[in-house]
């Protein structure tokens, strides 16, 4: 590129910047973006839902809302078969499921609930790019944009639905009323966020140490103390209350103790193992995954980055499923991380007219990695053709058909393509094939299974033969089949 063109585009840049660089762009300009963001989000969420593409923990959320707009406790058996407090002591989730209780449709409530609480973010990140880190409307737009590209949040708004999804905006909102000294938003916004999940109150807490350290000493400790005693009230109180005495996530530090105080000491005494685990390749490919949308820029300022490490080294040594590490458990650190990317930008730039300019070949070096990682790891990737994405086809409506054939209180065992189908019923379960069949497993506790055929895993023809003769064999009957969709109902019912 000619230098004469190089400073031309260098001039218009400068005087769209000193056009947008007012207050009515503060207030307006954001709000465009999240409504934007919003309307994408939804439509993707709910047009993969319609196509009943739709995960476990979705439909486990959906018989969750259902059960609790019966006045029945939300024990949800799709997935754990305990309360649904017992998992996050999200009590956030009762107030999302209220419209659903005044006639809205549950699955298009909660994946709108989310995908509006995704969006919003993009409110208190502008206000940390423009106040916090004084940037320009240029590179404050720039870090709209990753958000709004960013493989992690596109992810969670298309893996089922999660109430700590709106820890998000709750993080960030509590991050940028903190370092204003805004005490009362700052409040509010931290509520929202341990509300959502039980263990944000560790990544609050590290907000706490932040702010200490940034000269708010006393709101600073009092953040600390609260945010940490609410995650060990919840932990060793709360969760256990609702889920039978026992806690929802030591199953998932077996490696290092069966009891927290055990779980503790395990980390302390075998460094080995904690090192081993940390250096997964899961892990690692976390880690790309989350920095290089970002280009790497909050390792640059790593303070910003602290608070959220203690919260996050405790998701990386835990055994969990990939889908929760690159999933829901990504909240914490997706705010922190934007944080630190627009402090870093700031550390970049130059002063210019009191706020700071960023140089232009950074800020395309970002615009395309957003672009990049969002085609390469985003799940509305274009590769994965989210246009195609709404449509139904005979299979699909056939699946639907199969809840005429088992009455609404009839305990049953569905293949998971139809669970969210059938989650709005107090008894369902998933049926999950193990390597030969087991029809005495499938039929304990109901007295329907629903089987799609192409979720049967490795079954050879004769395996799919016995496990029908099976429940045959049980006294279940097969009362219809269609595109490959089988209801067997044990005699007696319907």
């Amino acid at each position: 590129m000619s230098v004469p063109l190089r400073r031309r585009l260098e001039n218009l840049s400068l005087r769209w910047q000193a056009r947008l660089d007012s207050e009515w762009a503060d207030r307006v300009l954001p709000w465009i973006a999240t409504v934007a963001m919003f309307v994408v989000l939804a439509l993707l969420a709910l047009a993969r839902a319609r196509s009943l593409e739709g995960t476990a923990d979705l439909a486990a959320y959906t018989q969750a809302a259902w059960l609790v707009g019966e006045g029945q406790p939300p024990v949800t058996t799709i997935t754990t078969g305990s309360h649904v407090l017992a998992q996050q002591a999200a009590f956030l989730f009762y107030p999302m499921v209220l419209p659903s209780m005044a006639g809205v449709p549950i699955v298009a409530n909660l994946l709108v609930v989310q995908a509006a609480a995704l969006a919003s973010g993009i409110l208190p990140l502008w206000r940390i790019a423009r106040k916090v880190a004084n940037l320009r409307p240029g590179p404050s737009l720039c870090l709209v944009f990753v958000y709004g590209f960013y493989p992690t949040v596109h992810n969670l708004n298309l893996a089922g639905f999660h109430p700590e999804v709106v820890g998000l905006p709750g993080l960030l909102g509590a991050i940028y009323f903190g370092l204003r000294g805004k005490w009362r938003y700052f409040v509010v916004c931290a509520v929202m966020a341990v509300l959502s999940r039980a263990d944000l109150g560790l990544a609050l807490a590290g907000l706490g140490a932040l702010l200490a350290v940034e000269g708010k000493r006393r709101p600073g400790l009092v953040t600390m103390g609260v945010g940490s005693a609410w995650t060990v009230v919840c932990t060793f109180v709360v969760q256990p209350r609702y889920g039978a005495g026992s806690s929802a996530h030591i199953t998932a530090f077996t490696a290092f103790g069966d009891t927290p105080g055990a779980v503790v000491g395990g980390l302390l005494t075998h460094p080995s193992a904690v090192i081993q685990q940390l250096v997964r390749e899961q892990n690692f490919n976390l880690a790309v995954t989350l920095l290089a949308p970002l280009v790497f820029l909050p390792v640059l300022v790593p303070r910003y980055l602290l608070p959220v490490l203690p919260l996050q080294f405790l998701y990386l040594v835990a055994d969990i499923p990939r889908d929760a590490v690159f999933g829901q458990q990504t909240v914490a650190i997706t705010a922190f991380l934007f944080l630190g990317a627009a402090m870093a930008l700031g550390k970049l730039g130059e002063v210019r007219l009191e706020k700071i300019r960023v140089d232009n070949r950074l800020i395309g070096a970002l615009f395309l990695a957003a672009t990049v990682f969002f085609v390469q790891d985003a799940a509305s990737s274009p590769y994965r053709h989210p246009w195609d994405w709404g449509g139904r086809d005979t299979v699909d409506y056939a699946r639907l058909r199969t809840l005429e054939r088992v009455e609404a209180a009839t305990p049953v065992r569905v293949s998971p393509s139809l669970l969210t189908v059938f989650s709005e019923r107090p008894t369902v379960f998933a049926l999950v094939p193990a390597d030969s069949p087991d029809a005495a497993a499938a039929a304990a506790g109901v007295d329907a299974v629903v089987i799609d055929d192409r979720q049967l895993g490795p079954w050879t023809t004769v395996d799919r033969q016995v496990f029908r003769l099976g429940l045959d064999s049980l006294g279940f009957s097969r009362v219809s089949e269609e595109e490959g969709i089988e209801v067997f109902v044990r005699s007696g019912r319907r």
